[in-house]
Formats: structure tokens, C-alpha cells, sequence
């Protein structure tokens, strides 16, 4: 006759629940202390037996493989954890939290990479819209990083291995137009109507935005100057070096290469995600914060 199988709480809950009942019975001290000195007697039994197994069975490739297999079953991966067996990965741990941010950033038009993790700081590399966008070191820094260490209290910060310069970069990805638009990106110019370090300007769901190409990189912002509050009209921009400028006058000068204020410190563009998809342009300027999707995403399940 089969035994039913029991899931690994309730095991670990009737042993919890028995060394409670056994600390509240009327036993001496002493007594007390022979029951758990018995309890550890048992575990480390248990604990040489399992290493020897454990020793036996991956001597071989076959075996490391089927070792592989037993341990995705929560009571075996509990009993190999509790000995000591075997440690938790820190690096999968950071990794499955990272596979919940994925769709998030393929709905901006981007990806994230785990490079490696020293020291319990987590390196990761921004693909794809995310790469190229100075936003990308909002999301990181407000969204990625607060989300991995949340669920690993383990890592105490997040640093992105790419450096950060606007534009678009290439990131292949199958996704039709009607998930585009339904996860927030609307259908822009094509990109031959784009020229190099010439402002486009467009008007997506009544917000005015200004699209350029630098160094074959596409950049989007809002067009509207964060001081005046109107928006720009140039037909050119002046390049000094490596700066691209734009302005209504020298007081108030922004690099389209990051979107910085070059004359007055702590002022910038608002930039805007943005991808190429089959020669056209898409741009993302809807709001919705990683964290919010993700706590909604948890909320639902």
C-alpha cells in the first residue's frame, strides 16, 4: 500500500509542534536536556548517512544529474539544507527574483542580464531600450535594486555594469503591435524620416516629444523646457565638442546626448523609453512603476 505523500510544511510543522508539546511537559532539566541531546543525536545520524549517500551518488555524471532532480523536491532540498548539505545559491536566488523584472522591462523595450554577484553586491547589465535610456538609472536604482533587495536581504546593493548614455539600443525581440500598444508603447515616425542630430518633433496622446539620432542612437524626450515650460522648435542643434545643444536662449542649454542642463546644474529633459520595431519608432510615455507592477503581480497570485 502507498503512503500518501505529505508536503514538506507539514512535516516540519508536526516537528515543530512535538518539540513544543515536549518543552511544555513537566520534565527536569536534566530531562529536558537528554531529550535534545537525543533529538541531535538523531539528526547527526541522519546528517553521515545523507553525506555518504549524497558522496555515492554524484561520483558519477548520471548521478549528479538525478542529484539535480532530487533536490527541486522541497522536502529532500529542506533535508540537505537543514545538514548543512548543501547551501542556498545566492546567485539563484537573485536570478529568479530577476526572471519577475523581465517582463516588466520587455514591456519598456528592454532586458536585464545578471553579470555576477561579489560580495553580496549584484552586478547587472541593462539591455535593450533600458541600456540606452538615462532612465535607466531611475528604474534601476528605484526598481530593480529595491525589488532584488527586498526579496534577498542578503544583497545590499545593485550596480549596473553598462554605462550609462542615452539612446536606443538594439535589442531583438519578437512583439506585435497589439502588445505594444496594449502594454503602454505608441507607434512613432519611421525611422528613415529620422535624420543624425537633427530634432523630429512629434505629438503622441497630447504630450509633445522630441526625437533625435546621435552617434546612430535614437533618444526621445519630452519637448518642453523644464524651465519656460514651452517647447522646442529649433531645426538644428549646435554641437560643441561632444554635446548636442538645444535651448531657447544661452540661459537655459540642454545636451540631447543625456539630456542635462549644461548651464544650470540639477535640470534635465525628461526622457522617454524607446525602440525600433519593423522601421518604426516606438516610444513609452505612460507612467507605471516596476515595483507597483510587481507588487500588483504578487497581489493577483
Amino acid at each position: 500500500m502507498k503512503t500518501p505523500s505529505r508536503s514538506v510544511e507539514d512535516l516540519t510543522g508536526r516537528i515543530d509542534q512535538i518539540l513544543r508539546e515536549i518543552r511544555d511537559m513537566d520534565f527536569t532539566d536534566y530531562q529536558l536536556k537528554k531529550i535534545m541531546e537525543l533529538k541531535k543525536a538523531i539528526e547527526a545520524f541522519h546528517e553521515d548517512a545523507l553525506r555518504k549517500l549524497v558522496k555515492i551518488v554524484r561520483s558519477t555524471d548520471e548521478g549528479k544529474r538525478l542529484m539535480m532532480e532530487a533536490i527541486e523536491d522541497p522536502s529532500v532540498y529542506t533535508m540537505l539544507l537543514l545538514h548543512g548539505i548543501i547551501k542556498q545559491n545566492l546567485y539563484t536566488k537573485v536570478a529568479a527574483v530577476m526572471e519577475e523584472i523581465r517582463p516588466y522591462l520587455n514591456s519598456h523595450g528592454g532586458n536585464i542580464e545578471l553579470e555576477k554577484i561579489e560580495d553580496n553586491v549584484v552586478y547587472v547589465r541593462m539591455q535593450g531600450a533600458c541600456s540606452g535610456c538615462s532612465l535607466s538609472a531611475v528604474t534601476l536604482k528605484s526598481g530593480v535594486e529595491e525589488v532584488i533587495k527586498t526579496r534577498v536581504p542578503e544583497i545590499e546593493r545593485v550596480e549596473m555594469v553598462n554605462e550609462l548614455s542615452p539612446g536606443f539600443m538594439p535589442f531583438h525581440q519578437q512583439v506585435d503591435e497589439r502588445s505594444l500598444l496594449e502594454s503602454g508603447w505608441r507607434e512613432g515616425p519611421n525611422i528613415k524620416e529620422l535624420q543624425e542630430n537633427k530634432p523630429y518633433y512629434i505629438t503622441i496622446d497630447g504630450i509633445d516629444v522630441l526625437l533625435i539620432i546621435i552617434d546612430n542612437k535614437v533618444m526621445a524626450y519630452r519637448n518642453r523646457c523644464p524651465h519656460k515650460g514651452t517647447p522646442f522648435t529649433q531645426e538644428a542643434v549646435e554641437q560643441e565638442g561632444n554635446m548636442f545643444l538645444i535651448g531657447h536662449d544661452e540661459t537655459f542649454r540642454f545636451d540631447l546626448t543625456n539630456g542635462e542642463c549644461i548651464t544650470v546644474p540639477y535640470i534635465q529633459l525628461e526622457p522617454f523609453p524607446v525602440r525600433i520595431e519593423n522601421q518604426k519608432v516606438w516610444i513609452r510615455t505612460g507612467n507605471g512603476g516596476i515595483v507597483d507592477v510587481l507588487s500588483d503581480s504578487r497581489k493577483n497570485h
